[in-house]
């Protein structure tokens, strides 16, 4: 089976920091961008969600730094729906360099949201079905340890 939604990307000069790399806070846009083209891809578009009164709003998000990107690298990134409920998308994705290393991980749970009320609402039955479709296609997934962390630093037992 092929993968159902792929974004793909170039470290463009204007996302390097003083470090020489991509500065953080791009990883976020870029991953956003990703969502925004994960929820496209199945039919979830801006265009639809204006029409249709709903929206989807982040609720949670982490991001895990793994390596670095640098200038003019390529990337790609690839969504996973790890769980799903009537009115929410808990998401996983993985971006990666050319080489196939993981750059970096973005934990994101989405929820539909009605445009008037500012709140909750359930997923159009259309795309609650297209969620639920690209849930049941995707590929065999293992966990990363990524998912579901928590941050902290760990703390080593002194013998003392």
């Amino acid at each position: 089976m092929t993968e159902l939604y792929i974004y793909k990307n170039t470290v463009q000069p204007s996302w390097i920091d003083h470090n020489n790399h991509m500065h953080d806070a791009q990883y976020y846009s870029v991953f956003s961008d990703a969502v925004v083209g994960f929820f496209d891809s199945i039919d979830f578009t801006v265009s639809y969600r204006q029409n249709q009164a709903v929206t989807i709003f982040s609720v949670e998000a982490h991001i895990s730094f793994l390596k670095e990107l640098l200038l003019d690298e390529a990337f790609y990134i690839k969504p996973y729906i790890y769980d799903y409920d009537q009115k929410r998308v808990h998401l996983f994705l993985t971006m990666y360099n050319l080489q196939n290393e993981r750059i970096a991980t973005y934990e994101v749970i989405m929820m539909c949201v009605d445009n008037q009320t500012r709140r909750s609402t359930t997923f159009p039955k259309a795309i609650y079905e297209k969620i639920k479709s690209y849930f049941d296609k995707q590929q065999p997934f293992e966990i990363p340890k990524q998912l579901g962390h928590v941050i902290g630093i760990p703390k080593i037992k002194s013998n003392i």
